[in-house]
């Protein structure tokens, strides 16, 4: 039930289901929640009353805010499994290119935009559990983008440059994303005039002087 834009619990309610089918329940409105509350305001005991549970059974799915807040970032499509002990990954196959693999990064970012902005002001109002697992986030995209300079492409940086490449390579995606965020993002010419168009364009502009720079080719076909 929704009073005033918010989300609230009745009584009245059917009861909610079992299983995988509450977690995703509890998923779900903690998504909505987040929106409007942002995640320091989104309380277990909050989230326990939108869902119609108590605390004791939120905390049986999710130990902490953290773990609830990753299980959200996944429930997005933003990280394959951030919470697993193998290391996470922002696109499931990487691409075999340069630019497709820069273009797969964007377009995951730019399917979770609003969640991304939350989270962004989040950080910046200093809640430490977006924080934390903002700083996750900024390792798993440094680590995809070393794994891939190391086993599709050694030839576009140096022995041992990778680490150094893959760190350019993440603050210009994320500077992309801000312009993007912001509304500052220039059109380009190869671009077809929306988001994704010139997310498309750009990763393709930075991999080609990339590869015209090293002299490597343009990635396997």
């Amino acid at each position: 039930m929704v009073h005033n834009g918010a989300v609230t619990a009745s009584a009245s309610e059917s009861a909610r289901p079992n299983g995988s089918t509450q977690r995703q329940h509890i998923l779900n409105t903690a998504l909505t929640l987040m929106a409007q509350q942002g995640v320091d305001g989104t309380s277990m005991r909050n989230l326990a009353a939108a869902t119609g549970l108590n605390v004791a059974s939120l905390y049986h799915y999710f130990p902490s805010k953290r773990d609830l807040l990753v299980a959200v970032l996944e429930e997005r499509g933003l990280v394959g499994n951030l919470s697993s002990a193998s290391q996470p990954s922002l696109v499931q196959d990487p691409a075999p290119r340069l630019a497709d693999l820069l273009d797969d990064i964007l377009a995951s970012m730019l399917e979770v935009e609003d969640f991304i902005r939350l989270m962004i002001g989040e950080v910046m109002r200093g809640d430490q559990t977006a924080f934390g697992v903002g700083t996750e986030l900024f390792a798993a995209t440094q680590d995809l983008l070393e794994r891939w300079l190391v086993e599709h492409e050694p030839s576009v940086s140096p022995p041992g440059g990778q680490e150094a490449l893959a760190r350019m390579l993440r603050t210009l995606l994320l500077g992309l994303l801000l312009e993007h965020l912001t509304g500052v993002l220039e059109p380009v010419a190869a671009g077809d005039g929306d988001a994704a168009g010139e997310f498309r364009a750009r990763a393709a502009e930075i991999a080609a002087i990339i590869e015209e720079v090293t002299g490597a080719p343009g990635g396997a076909s």
